[in-house]
């Protein structure tokens, strides 16, 4: 399991894809994202540059896509 939770989360959006990077070279395959954009929740697009490097845009933009399946307010 691989941890960004100290002050890597809240960086400039050009770093973000370079710790996917980094990373997904290493081996980890399970990834914990901060939460220092808004209590409770990191920022969305500093997560979806993450997922983009790591996974390419159309399975980001697939899994995005299912995230909402089942759901029932």
């Amino acid at each position: 399991m691989g941890a960004i939770g100290t002050s890597q989360e809240g960086a400039h959006q050009n770093v973000v894809p370079q710790l996917a990077l980094n990373a997904k070279e290493v081996g980890v395959d399970a990834h914990h994202f901060g939460d220092s954009f808004i209590p409770g929740m990191c920022d969305p697009e500093l997560l979806y540059a993450y997922s983009v490097a790591i996974r390419g845009r159309r399975h980001t933009w697939n899994r995005m896509a299912l995230s909402g399946r089942g759901f029932r307010a």
